[in-house]
């Protein structure tokens, strides 16, 4: 699957633009559950 990163990030809610994730939402979302935290985008 072709990450559309460019459009993603455009609608992203996260604050943090900053972040290496912000747009990738695979990543995001992976990175967070393994903190046992919740993405911006899904609170």
């Amino acid at each position: 699957m072709e990450c559309k990163k460019a459009a993603n990030e455009k609608q992203c809610p996260c604050p943090e633009t900053s972040c290496k994730r912000h747009g990738v939402c695979c990543e995001c979302v992976r990175y967070h559950r393994n903190s046992g935290d919740r993405p911006a985008c899904l609170r």
